[in-house]
Parts: structure tokens; C-alpha cells; sequence
């Protein structure tokens, strides 16, 4: 099935049957599985076949708007439909699945689960998971993919955790001097809610929705723009096989923190934002150069 699978993607730059079975070899860890995990759907069908599946939830039916589910998935654990959705896809897939909610107290359990794995893909909404996940990660050398699927955008970064670019650092946290039991987590919200919002993001909803998603008490997912940061993630995850891997990478880079890349489907504009350099770039599609302008703010 596997082969089946890939032969139409052959002859795309950079999709080659090196990368290809680098791909099949890749062990993906997706913490969380939600909105940001549909990028499991991605990753099954251009050729990745060894996952592991964390996550708390179950599917519920506003869940549907954006996970490949049917109605009878409704009610089973998100880790469980997800089992056997990947392996209806390629049966030959080997998933590994944690019914668990990630806390401060987690981090020598995450730290023996994601030891296994060789690219993750932060997918959780929780701060508390996420700074959790971000600190092993980072301790593991794990490149971890970002895309907040809620975003409107196709919004992707990697922290390959080269110079010491934590996610810690990039959300202006100032915690990394403390253990994961010692944070504050509630205190961190506001700047944890900030990190998402790139140049752009604040105009896309109405001002009363906006509020309510600032103080938290609101979440919204469209298909269509939790599909574009799926896909970005995915195209993200070739790159960052291809680079591990040796292999020659041709006509792209990988996104690494603290840069975003973010396509902006309202406007048709594509850019780079420098999150600790309040930097917007703007790319040349001629000549391939990035001309950086800092950005005031909205």
C-alpha cells in the first residue's frame, strides 16, 4: 500500500524516492491531536508510517469540522480514532497512542516517550502541555513543527533548537531557569496567547470574537485554514527529513524559530516574521532575497 501511496508524488522537487523512504523511516510524535494533529491525515499519505499519538480527548461532533472523522468516531478517545484511521489508510502504519493530558509533573514520562520519536509536531492548545513538551523537546534535540491551525493563515515554523532559541525564549517567558514544577503557568497566558497572534492575525476576527479569544474563553477552527497550516506543517516535515537525512534539499529552507512563514489567503500575501526582532520579510520571488522591515505592531 505504502508504495501505492507515494508513486504519485514522485517527480516533485525535493520528492524523491530517498526521501521517500527517509520518510517511512521517520518515527512522528503528534502531541496533541486535535486541529493542529490533522496534520497526521498529511503526513500518512505522502509517505510517514511510524506516529505516536498523545492526547486527552475524545471526538466530539464540533470536531468533525476539521478532522477526518465520520459520526461513528464520536464519543472514542482522539488517539483511538486516529489508530485506526491512519490504518485504514496504509495498514502497514505502527502507532503508538497515550490517552494522557500533559502536565508539569510529565516531564520524565514525555522525556522516555518522545526519546523513541525523531520529529515532533506540537498540536495542543495548553500552555501548560505545550511549555511542557517545548522543555523536552529542546533537551532531546527533538525539532518540533508549530502552526497554530486556528490562525487563518498558513503559519508555519521549526525549533531545530540551534543558538539556544527555545520556545520558552521566543514567548518572552523567563522561565527557562526554572523547573517545570516551579512555573507559574497562569501568569504565562497572556504572553502564551500573544505568541500566536503574527502581524495580521487580530483583523481576521470580529472585535467582540477577538476579545473572547484573547482572554481564552473562545476557540475557533475553520477547515479551510486548519487545512493550510496542516499542509504546511507536512511540507515543513519533508524538509526537515530531507536535512536530517543527508539528503540535498533544492529550491526551499527550512523555517526555523524565531521565524514564521505565513501566508496570509485574504490578501494573497506571503511573508516571514523575526518574533524576537519585531521584523517583517518580505521575499523576493525573483531572486529568492528576503528584505526585512520592522514592524510597528497592529
Amino acid at each position: 500500500m505504502w508504495d501505492a501511496i507515494i508513486s504519485r508524488q514522485m517527480g516533485f522537487l525535493n520528492f524523491t524516492p530517498e526521501t521517500a523512504a527517509a520518510m517511512r523511516e521517520t518515527v512522528a510524535a503528534v502531541v496533541g491531536t486535535g486541529g493542529n494533529g490533522v496534520v497526521l491525515d498529511h503526513l500518512v499519505r505522502i509517505g510517514f508510517e511510524q506516529f505516536i499519538l498523545i492526547d486527552p480527548d475524545v471526538v466530539e461532533d464540533t470536531n468533525l469540522n476539521r478532522m477526518p472523522f465520520t459520526t461513528d468516531a464520536i464519543g472514542m478517545p482522539k488517539v483511538e480514532a486516529w489508530e485506526h484511521y491512519l490504518k485504514s489508510v496504509n495498514p502497514n502504519c505502527r502507532v503508538r497512542t497515550y490517552r494522557h493530558t500533559i502536565c508539569r509533573f510529565d516531564g520524565p514520562w514525555l522525556t522516555d516517550i518522545l526519546s523513541g520519536a525523531n520529529l515532533a509536531f506540537l498540536g495542543t492548545t495548553s500552555l501548560e502541555a505545550n511549555l511542557v513538551a517545548s522543555r523536552v523537546s529542546a533537551r532531546l534535540g527533538l525539532r518540533m513543527i508549530v502552526g497554530p491551525a486556528s490562525s487563518g493563515a498558513y503559519v508555519v515554523s521549526t525549533f531545530v533548537h540551534d543558538n539556544d532559541i527555545t520556545f520558552e525564549k521566543v514567548a518572552r517567558f523567563g522561565t527557562e531557569h526554572l523547573e517545570l514544577t516551579e512555573i507559574d503557568y497562569n501568569s504565562l497566558f497572556p504572553k502564551f496567547q500573544e505568541l500566536s497572534f503574527y502581524p495580521g492575525r487580530k483583523r481576521k476576527l470580529y472585535p467582540l470574537v477577538l476579545q473572547d479569544v484573547l482572554a481564552g474563553r473562545l476557540g475557533r477552527s475553520c477547515k479551510v485554514f486548519v487545512s493550510l497550516t496542516n499542509s504546511a506543517m507536512a511540507f515543513e516535515a519533508v524538509k526537515n527529513v530531507i536535512v536530517m537525512r543527508g539528503l540535498p534539499l533544492d529550491g526551499t529552507r527550512i523555517i526555523a524559530m524565531p521565524v514564521f512563514h505565513i501566508f496570509d489567503p485574504y490578501s494573497g500575501c506571503a511573508y516571514y516574521y523575526h518574533i524576537l526582532n519585531r521584523e517583517i520579510g518580505i521575499p523576493d520571488w525573483l531572486t529568492g532575497e528576503i528584505h526585512w522591515r520592522p514592524y510597528a505592531g497592529e
